[in-house]
């Protein structure tokens, strides 16, 4: 079994901030105009309930993903859910970019976002952030090119001893993740498109004419 952890002083941090910080920031919006008070409202609910899955989290056995050759286990931020890998449609990795006036993107958040069928529309997704795991992003990457291969069943899974976290100041500033992730797709696919080139094909069928017999 392989499994990836929660860090729990990120989520202690970031618990610590939705259930105190944004109620405080949400309080300061309502002395603005009919936006802001509708911003401050949101902040005022959404903050405590969004701590709830971080405290939760922190308190317990700190295990994010657990998955091997069978299934897949998701702790996220809430809830738990365990998949079979054919329940599993896709895994990928979801960033969220912020920006100054939509036009100057100061930081991105990396998620890892996996679909799975059984949602209210045929599929459903669950998202576990990056910023909350123990694991440096080079090693959550490598995780989820790991479950990629499983799912598809192709290949070994990867072994469990992961590299050494890295620090955040160590870690290189160009690092994309959805490239990274992208690579590995391509090859797949590429990999996929090969095997189907070398597959034996039917001949075509001749449509025939005259009055068919019994």
């Amino acid at each position: 079994m392989t499994t990836l952890y929660y860090s729990r002083d990120k989520l202690i941090f970031s618990g610590a901030f939705l259930l105190f910080g944004a109620p405080m920031l949400g309080l300061l919006c309502m002395f603005g105009g009919p936006i802001m008070m509708l911003i401050g409202v949101l902040l005022l609910v959404s903050g405590p309930l969004l701590s709830v899955g971080r405290i939760g989290r922190a308190l317990g056995d700190l295990k994010a993903v657990e998955y091997d050759e069978r299934q897949i286990t998701l702790h996220a931020l809430g809830r738990t859910r365990k998949l079979n890998w054919r329940e599993v449609t896709a895994i990928e990795v979801q960033t969220l970019t912020q920006s100054v006036l939509g036009v100057i993107p100061v930081d991105r958040q990396h998620s890892i976002r996996i679909s799975h069928s059984g949602g209210m529309v045929g599929t459903a997704r669950i998202l576990i952030p990056f910023n909350v795991l123990a694991d440096d992003k080079a090693t959550v990457v490598a995780r989820l090119a790991d479950m990629e291969r499983l799912r598809s069943g192709r290949g070994q899974p990867l072994p469990r001893t992961a590299p050494p976290a890295l620090d955040d100041e160590a870690e290189p500033s160009d690092f994309d993740a959805d490239a990274v992730m992208a690579r590995y797709l391509a090859q797949r696919e590429a990999e996929a498109q090969a095997d189907a080139a070398a597959a034996p094909r039917m001949p075509p069928r001749v449509a025939g004419f005259g009055r068919k017999r019994a």
